[in-house]
């Protein structure tokens, strides 16, 4: 019950968050219905990154960090993948270049996936192929999530990993 009211209630805000601060926007006003999609993907975006830290807790790994320009990379990766028509890890070697310039990360990675309806499905998939596991285990401490939703209402999705060198290392 708490957790459907925390969803609800992450919901709501997120719609009111979007409504706001698109509705004074001349370059982008959107419906009542895009501003709930767009709330559904940072709410499934939010629960792909519970299900990731929760399963990391539970074989003894430190929690993720959302990181700004990963998330950014993922949703323009996402983007790609649709315009393609097709999922793929294209151009990594640039996302992980700038990973590392721009954050000071000493090692990426990166899962693609497509189809899934829910954070809990693609996260399972992902679960269930070695590599896409060795990544979410992985020695990593930040992440990106990209979630896009394609004219067809398919879902695509990107996670790309990043370990941030430590202060005391740099």
């Amino acid at each position: 019950m708490k957790s459907l009211f925390s969803k609800t209630y992450v919901l709501s805000i997120c719609i009111t968050f979007l409504m706001i601060s698109t509705s004074c926007s001349k370059d982008e006003v959107l419906t009542n219905e895009e501003a709930i999609e767009k709330a559904e993907i940072l709410t499934l975006a939010d629960e792909i990154l519970q299900i990731v830290n929760n399963h990391r807790l539970s074989i003894g790994e430190n929690t993720l960090e959302t990181n700004t320009l990963a998330t950014n990379l993922a949703n323009e990766h996402t983007e790609y993948m649709i315009a393609q028509n097709d999922i793929s890890h294209d151009d990594f070697n640039q996302r992980s270049d700038r990973l590392i310039d721009e954050e000071n990360a000493t090692r990426t990675g990166e899962n693609v996936a497509y189809g899934q309806r829910s954070a809990q499905q693609v996260m399972t998939a992902w679960l269930n192929s070695p590599g896409h596991r060795k990544n979410i285990e992985g020695d990593f401490t930040h992440i990106g999530i990209g979630v896009v939703k394609n004219d067809a209402g398919v879902y695509y999705f990107t996670q790309i990993f990043l370990k941030k060198r430590s202060n005391n290392n740099a």
